[in-house]
């Protein structure tokens, strides 16, 4: 199909198990390659939908589409998965709604403007720990008892277990809130940590897998927009 759609002329831009994006082809162009597919195929080809614009992601199935309307459908996304801090979830959807607003080449110009700003922003938040314990905890469902866990242990079992130890009722269907911090476990659940513990350099690499996957597409790198923020912070913890 790509190939076919190539031959017609039409832009592939990216295509996956089942299902193609093309380049604002015309009408025609997709009806033609719609009644080839079903002809040479026997395979039904549809417009599923028409997205202002699209920013992939480097790796496959990670996308973000725009709608004619504003509404953004994310595919595969960091940002957009369940278990993530509250924090990254926040800035990662404030970055969506900027990219939303883009109607223009200039509107984006602009909204790269407006990313950068949010990533710096959240990385000097982060590196003087002004996120709350709960902004930063990641949530994650226990499934059984903490010492039912015997081949791995999940981290948010590690959590979990550190609670039991405390005389706090762990059971399945719990929801564990917790924290990466520096020494120990790496983790300790929201109850029991203190901000001062908080391993920053661990939550800015949260913040650069999230972001990273968004910001290649759109032409920004990470380390670039931090420049010498990020250089400050890690030769002040040398």
């Amino acid at each position: 199909t790509i190939e076919k759609a190539k031959a017609l002329g039409i832009k592939v831009l990216y295509g996956d198990t089942d299902s193609i994006f093309l380049e604002a082809p015309p009408s025609r162009q997709i009806e033609e390659l719609m009644k080839w597919s079903e002809e040479e195929l026997g395979m039904e080809l549809e417009i599923d939908k028409v997205y202002r614009y699209a920013v992939f992601s480097m790796r496959k199935k990670n996308y973000l589409g725009v709608l004619p309307d504003g509404s953004v459908d994310i595919k595969g996304l960091t940002g957009k998965k369940r278990h993530i801090p509250k924090f990254l979830k926040q800035e990662f959807m404030e970055m969506v709604k900027t990219l939303s607003e883009v109607q223009s080449p200039e509107d984006f110009k602009e909204a790269q403007r407006k990313i950068r700003t949010i990533v710096k922003t959240c990385y000097t938040k982060i590196k003087n720990r002004e996120y709350s314990l709960h902004d930063l905890s990641f949530n994650i469902m226990i499934s059984k008892l903490p010492e039912k866990y015997v081949k791995t242990t999940p981290i948010h079992v590690k959590a979990a277990r550190l609670l039991a130890e405390r005389g706090v009722e762990v059971k399945p269907g719990d929801i564990i809130g917790f924290v990466k911090v520096i020494g120990g476990l790496g983790v300790k659940p929201v109850q029991l940590a203190s901000p001062s513990e908080i391993d920053v350099a661990k939550y800015v690499e949260y913040v650069e897998a999230t972001f990273e996957q968004v910001l290649d597409a759109i032409g920004l790198d990470f380390h670039e927009i931090l420049g010498s923020k990020r250089l400050e912070y890690f030769m002040g913890n040398t």
